[in-house]
């Protein structure tokens, strides 16, 4: 009998634990993004956001933070966005993770961008 009472104090205890931790781990989900900046880093972040492709895919802001993209920039060679992408801007979602950036959007394009240190606006004015 005294096996069977140590297993249910076991099982008790790793509950009490489990749900003490609930609200911690909640309170961090959950806390208010702020604008970091890079040393900051947002983290888990995703929004609805309208990406500019006008003259190709090549750069976004997003949280106080200038992104480019991985590779260079995305376009036909004309300075326009590739075909199937709509212009001046595509509609999808923006997944921010420490200093990389994912835009998503329903037609399975995603591109990735990466944070510009230091700087303070595009890197190229479209015209």
């Amino acid at each position: 009998m005294g096996a069977r009472r140590s297993k249910w104090r076991v099982v008790t205890a790793l509950v009490v634990v489990l749900l003490m931790a609930i609200p911690v781990v909640g309170s961090v989900a959950k806390r208010p993004v702020e604008d970091p900046g890079v040393s900051g880093a947002t983290f888990g972040k995703t929004i609805d956001f309208s990406l500019y492709t006008h003259c190709g895919i090549s750069e976004l802001k997003a949280f106080g933070n200038y992104y480019e993209r991985i590779g260079g920039t995305l376009g036909d060679g004309f300075g326009n966005p590739p075909a199937g992408w709509d212009n001046p801007y595509q509609a999808g979602r923006l997944s921010v993770l420490g200093d990389k950036a994912t835009f998503r959007d329903t037609r399975g394009h995603a591109v990735e961008f990466k944070v510009r240190p230091g700087a303070t606006g595009f890197s190229t004015i479209c015209s």
